[in-house]
């Protein structure tokens, strides 16, 4: 995962996994890792994670399904993990949006009263090894964020962001990383459909694009200038691929 401007819950298999940066602060930082491919969940990823999701709304996750160094994390978070699915109510649905760069299954599940992007990465003893968490809310993008996420993904695949419509920050942290992110959207090819999934806990907008080539989830953030600030870059496979 790239982190452009932007908090994150968790990382696959990371020894922050569900936790949460202090004082809400906006961080820049980089973890570049491999994208693995991939067309369908791998078996046992989605019942994982609905039993993970099920014992944090409880207060009780089995642990025993848990690899030793998960489990400690997500004991270590409970008190915030605990209040934050209870409070979402029922689990409506869980769909698949494809494979992460660091091999784990990302889905899109929906809560009564929210929803949460979430990973899971499966150790070689079948029990949930870790995966990233992003809660998110509403049913309306904020007004700009598609059209600023879709000039900004063109400007990447052409190697020429147009940097006027972003804060100086984060232009900053996008001229930085052109030489990673141009041949990634170049390499996509054309960008197929761009879907909402909801609102992060910061206030950026998550979406769900899909290429010709490839696949990415994205947020997308503006300041009070209606300028792009920052971000969330996942690449994943979609399904299909």
């Amino acid at each position: 995962m790239i982190l452009i401007g932007a908090v994150v819950l968790g990382l696959l298999l990371h020894p922050v996994a569900f936790s949460q940066a202090a004082n809400n602060q906006l961080v820049t930082t980089r973890a570049e890792q491999v994208f693995t491919p991939g067309s369908v969940p791998t078996p046992g990823t989605e019942a994982a994670l609905r039993r993970l999701v099920a014992g944090l709304a409880s207060g009780s996750p089995d642990y025993d399904k848990l690899s030793p160094q998960f489990a400690q994390i997500v004991r270590r978070d409970l008190p915030v993990t605990h209040p934050m699915f209870s409070s979402m109510g029922e689990l409506k649905s869980v769909t698949f949006l494809g494979r992460g760069e660091m091999g784990g299954d990302v889905y899109n599940l929906v809560f009564v009263n929210g929803g949460a992007i979430m990973s899971a990465g499966l150790g070689n003893d079948g029990k949930l090894a870790g995966g990233f968490l992003q809660p998110v809310t509403g049913s309306v993008p904020t007004p700009g964020t598609e059209a600023a996420l879709r000039s900004f993904v063109a400007g990447l695949a052409s190697g020429s962001p147009d940097y006027d419509k972003l804060s100086p920050q984060f232009a900053q942290i996008v001229r930085r990383d052109l030489p990673l992110t141009h041949p990634m959207f170049s390499s996509m090819g054309e960008l197929k459909s761009v879907t909402f999934l909801g609102r992060g806990t910061m206030g950026g907008d998550f979406y769900n694009l899909v290429f010709a080539n490839g696949g990415a989830m994205m947020s997308a953030g503006l300041d009070a200038d209606g300028r792009l600030a920052g971000g969330i870059l996942q690449p994943i496979a979609p399904p299909g691929r």
